[in-house]
Formats: C-alpha cells, structure tokens, sequence
C-alpha cells in the first residue's frame, strides 16, 4: 500500500479543517437562517409559542447560553416534531445541518455522553397479571377456565397493571395459585367436570331497569331493546338446550295491511275480553294483526342458529311456553344473544317503553340445561401435553415433561430443573397412573417461580456499562405478552430457537404476523383501554334519569367503538396522530343513530368515514366524553385533564393553595 505523505496529510488535514466553518461561522451561516424562515413566526417575543422566543439569540454566543433551550430543539427536531403539522418539515439538509451544530454544544454533549454511559440496571422480574395468567393457561394447556378472575384485583402503577415494581404476590394471592394449579391440571389432564345428568346450568335474566349497577354473574345488561347477551361457558363438548322466553306487552300500534287502510280502529287494550259478537277466532286474529311481526334471533358466536317470528299484541298467544333450542357446543366461552334485530333500527329505543315502564317486547330470560350427547373425547389440550400420543413410556414421560417445562417457563429448562420434575414423576408413578403422574408434575409447573413470573437471568458476560442483549426466547416472551398478554406461539418459539430475532426485519415480520393474529385482541383490550382509561365506564355511568336513551347495550357498543378504532390503528399501522383527528369509525344502527349518522343499520358494527366536521378521532368517540364528563353534564375541566394526562402526557400540576394568612381559622 502506498503511504500518504506527511506533509500531504497535513495538508489535507488543514485543507479539511479550512472548509468546516468554526461553531460560531457555523450557528451565522447554517442554523440561524433555518431558525428565521422556519421557527421565528411562532416562537418570537410576540407569539412566544412553546414560552420561548429566538428572536434574542442572534450569534453563538448567545445561543450557547441556553442549553436546556436546545436539548429541547434537538428533541423535537429529532423526532419530526418541529415545525408543528400542517407546516412543511425541515429538508434533511436543514434538520441535520441545526442537529449536528446543537450536538456540539458543551453541555448538550456532556449530558448525551454521561446518557450514554448510565448503567441500565436489572430488569424486574414481572409477575403475569390476571390477564395473562388466564391467557396462558389457555395457551399453554388448551384450558378455557378463567381462574384469575377469582383472583385479588392487580396493583396498577402509572395507570397500567402490567407494571413489574408493583406486582407482589400476598398470601391469599398465593393460596389462589395453589387452588387454581391443581384444578387447571385436572381439566387439562381429565377434562372439566359436568353433571352426570342433564340439569339447569345458568339462568341468563336481563336487568328489568337503567341503574348504576353492573350487569355480573348470571344477570345480563339492560337493553331497551329488549336483547340479552353473554358468555356461556361449556364445560364439555355437547349439546345444550336453550329455553327461551320472551315477554311481549305490545298492543298500542296501529298496523297498516296491504288489503286494508288499517287492521282495526281501536287500541287493543279495550278489546280484552270482549266477544262483541265476532267469536274468539275472530278475537284471536285481530290479537295477532294488533301488533306488527318481528323476528326473534338467537345467535352463538355470531353465527345464527334459531330464529322465531313474534306476533302480536299481548293477548295474542297469551299462555305460550318457552321457545327450546338445542345447539352443539365445543367446550370452552361462546357468545350468545337473544335479541331482535329490527330494532337496531329505532331512531328512539325509548318509543318501546310502555307508560308503566316495562318494555313492550323484551327476552325474559333464557335457561340453559345440559349437557346431552356428551362427546367421548380427551380434552382440548390433552395433545399439547401428551406430545408423544398415548405411548406411556419413560422416553414418552421425558419428552412430555421437557416440553411442558419448556412452554411453560418460555425457555428451555435447565438439565437441574428436567431431571427435578422427572423424580417428582417417579415418585407419583409407583402408586398412581401415568396421567396422573404427568397432572401432578403439572400441577407443580403452574406454582413454580419461573412460570408465575417473566424471569429475564443476568447472563454470564455483562459489557463494562452492565449492559447485555436479550437472548432470543426473552425477547420472544417481550413481544407476546405485549401484543397477546400470553406466551409465545410455536412459531415464535421455533424463531428463538434458530436464534431469528436478532434481525429488524425478522422482528417487524413477526410483529406483522402478530397483529394480524386474532389474540392481538389483547392488545386493545389490555394497553388501548388502560391508557384511554376505558375501564372508568365500569363504575361510571350517565344518569338514567337525565338521559333515557343511554342504556348498558349503547354504553356497550360506544366502548367497543373506541376498541374496534384503537385496533385498526394498529392493525393498520397508522399515524398515532389519528387518534387526534382520525376521519373514520365504527358505529352500528343504534350508535349511528345516538351520533346521527345516516346509513347505517342492524346490530353489526361498520367502518364509517368522517368528514371531520362534527366528529374525527378518539376525544369525539362517546365512551371518551362519557368517561371525562359528570353523570348529570359535561365538564370542560375534566376533558381537559383527560387530553393533557392520557393524550398529551403533561398532567396538569395540582391547584395551587392560598397563603396561609387567608385561611380562615
């Protein structure tokens, strides 16, 4: 290789040196110019936008005498904050020519250098909240139960309940995990139990009025459509009878026929039992034309299984039974409602109130009885532990206790930690089966440390600021608990173990595949609703007096507006400034109607655009202004708090305290 000169790499050096201006030529020729047509229309001493003004600083000299000033520059410069939409952006050439000159600063270089050289510390040993316990214990054995609602409620720190410093674990907490361990084993092992005969397993009843109490249990949420949704939980594969009944108290419409201006002239209420010479038939047809037709639906996970047509007024079929359905269900929650649609369509649901209050049409209540035809299979987890079959063996028992501990602890386990399960089998097995040995090896996986916790080990070889990179299965753990609140997939785990999450792009794919996932879910329904603090519309609700129109179905269908939102804005990968101004939504018929939104209808929910006049974005959705409103008004002092807490990050500081000579004594 030829060398360079001495005196030609001088030279060049000070030939190098010559054409870089000086820090204060620098500031005069590169930044100031930027700061004038860019920055000083808002931030001069007239407008003073963001309570600073550059039009003081016009040399180095004084620049350099405001550091904290151009920390802050650097920040927003650096993340495409400055200038503010709907301005045009800087050019790469002047972002990075005012960056590269701030970065020089003294103070603002020693404060990135001492950033730099902080010690990361340890990472918290995070406990699995009631979510994800529930989530993986679904995962890992196929298990459906939900134990961790019974469960003392999660410590929440900076409004979140996945927060590592404030989860502990108390001694009821703790006898909670040994209950649930040994019931959770049993149903993945032998299944849920069931009666041996078919009985009345739940009994869904809607609540007759609005309150402000909470629709739990067997009780569902009022609807003035006269609907009942919830949850069934079945606890085996088979068919279940649904006994519905329906209250109809119509019988003051005026229905017009197509053969005839109108099928009778008085209300109904004054025919009760009055013959007037035209025989019960006659009576018995003039109930049924009283009162217009409309379809019952009774719907299981979306799906429609049964519908029923309901005639006339309340004397029409007076003495009718219960209308039975017999549907096949694989074990696990499924979805059910009972409801009529037509009515997704009122413009007022208050026009289905009676003067006495009572809903013209309504579903009473709906008994479930079951199970009939009981399917004779394993559990729906039984393959995911028994990896090898049904070939009870000592390799079979090795194979299925390593990979249940590998699942289990998101990592593979230790040789200490196989062989410690292993004897725990051993000893089982000399007195009892080899499911059982397994259930109780099992049942001892689900209390250990390295299950109940997120455990991320300090490796062995730290780097000198203590700082070290995840292992692949730490970060594959990292990335499901944050979009799916569970454990990671086989997929994921196949990827940490080939050791393919070392990559950006391998991560943005898994990431992708992720969302699109339909347990991504978790993602709105954990982090969306605790940082918009959706959850508040659990224990606040409008007055029921004040505003009758509101009932628990449309406060259902207003947060689940929000939801539906936050996951397009994920799933979509769009700007996070959509949640300020977004020009879409999702509204079905009676929130569409609630918003005055025209086109839209039945109970199905549909994406909407915006022109962004009346409406655009989160802080216009109607669970927001619920939850940063009064019961009785509106407050501007609350939605205010709300914005600058939950969207602005800078809550406002507390009201300050007069001096303590006007106290009154």
């Amino acid at each position: 290789m030829r060398r360079l000169p001495f005196l030609a790499l001088l030279a060049t050096t000070i030939a190098i040196r010559a054409q870089s201006p000086r820090p204060a030529d620098e500031f005069q020729q590169q930044v100031l110019p930027v700061l004038t047509k860019t920055c000083a229309g808002c931030h001069n001493d007239r407008a003073l936008a963001g309570g600073f003004s550059f039009e003081g600083i016009r040399d180095a000299a004084a620049a350099a005498q405001k550091p904290q000033l151009w920390q802050k520059v650097l920040d927003k410069v650096n993340a495409g904050e400055m200038p503010p939409r709907p301005a045009a952006p800087l050019s790469a050439a002047d972002s990075a020519a005012v960056m590269g000159w701030i970065r020089k600063l003294p103070s603002v270089a020693a404060s990135s250098a001492s950033d730099a050289t902080q010690t990361p510390g340890r990472v918290t040993a995070r406990r699995l909240n009631r979510v994800e316990y529930n989530n993986t214990i679904r995962d890992l054995l196929g298990v459906s139960l939900r134990p961790a609602d019974e469960f003392p409620v999660d410590d929440s720190g900076y409004g979140f309940d996945n927060i590592g410093d404030v989860l502990s674990i108390s001694p009821l907490l703790m006898e909670k995990y040994l209950n649930a361990a040994r019931t959770i084993s049993r149903a993945a092992i032998y299944g849920e139990s069931y009666p041996e005969k078919p009985t009345l397993l739940v009994k869904l009843m809607s609540k007759k009025v609005q309150d402000d109490l909470m629709a739990r249990g067997n009780v569902t949420p009022f609807s003035l459509r006269g609907a009942i949704y919830s949850t069934f939980h079945a606890p085996v594969e088979a068919e279940y009878e649904f006994r519905i009944r329906y209250q109809n108290f119509r019988g003051t419409e005026t229905v017009v026929q197509d053969d005839g201006p109108t099928a009778r002239g008085a209300q109904t209420g004054g025919q009760r039992g009055q013959g007037g010479g035209a025989g019960r038939g006659n009576r018995e047809e003039q109930n049924r034309l009283a009162a217009p037709p409309i379809d019952m639906k009774f719907t299981v996970d979306d799906k429609p299984v049964f519908s029923y047509t309901v005639e006339g007024n309340t004397d029409y079929i007076y003495a009718r039974g219960e209308n039975i359905v017999r549907v096949k269900l694989t074990a696990g929650d499924h979805a059910v409602r009972f409801s009529f649609p037509e009515y997704a369509n009122v413009p007022d649901p208050r026009k289905q109130l009676n003067p006495d209050g009572r809903r013209k049409l309504y579903v009473d209540y709906v008994d479930v009885i079951g199970p009939f035809s009981v399917a004779r299979a394993r559990p729906p987890g039984f393959s995911r532990i028994f990896t090898c079959g049904l070939r009870y063996s000592s390799e079979c028992a090795r194979q299925t206790v390593t990979n249940l501990l590998k699942r289990a602890y998101r990592r593979p386990a230790t040789d200490q930690e196989v062989s410690k399960m292993m004897d725990l089998f051993a000893q089982v097995r000399k007195s009892d089966s080899f499911e059982e040995a397994v259930r109780v090896v099992t049942e001892a996986i689900l209390i250990s440390p390295h299950f109940l916790f997120r455990i991320e080990r300090d490796p062995a070889v730290r780097s000198g600021d203590g700082s070290y990179e995840l292992n692949d299965y730490e970060l594959a753990s990292r990335l499901s608990y944050f979009l799916w609140s569970s454990m990671p997939d086989d997929e994921l785990f196949r990827a940490a173990e080939q050791k393919q999450l070392r990559s950006a792009p391998a991560v943005r794919a898994q990431v992708q595949r992720m969302l699109a996932d339909p347990k991504a879910s978790a993602l709105v329904a954990n982090f969306g609703e605790q940082w918009l603090n959706l959850r508040l519309m659990d224990r606040t609700k409008p007055d029921a007096a004040k505003f009758g129109a509101v009932d628990d179905e449309l406060l259902e269908a207003m947060r689940r507006e929000t939801r539906l939102f936050i996951g397009a804005v994920f799933r979509e990968n769009r700007s996070v400034l959509d949640f300020i101004d977004g020009r879409f939504t999702f509204v079905n018929g009676p929130l569409a109607r609630y918003y005055g939104i025209p086109g839209i209808d039945g109970e199905a929910f549909q994406r909407v655009e915006l022109d962004g006049e009346q409406r655009s974005g989160i802080v216009t959705h109607a669970s927001i202004l619920s939850i940063s409103s009064y019961a009785t008004r509106t407050s501007a002092v609350l939605r205010g708090k709300w914005v600058l807490d939950t969207l602005l990050g800078a809550a406002p500081p507390p009201p300050p305290l007069p001096p303590w000579q006007a106290l009154p004594e």
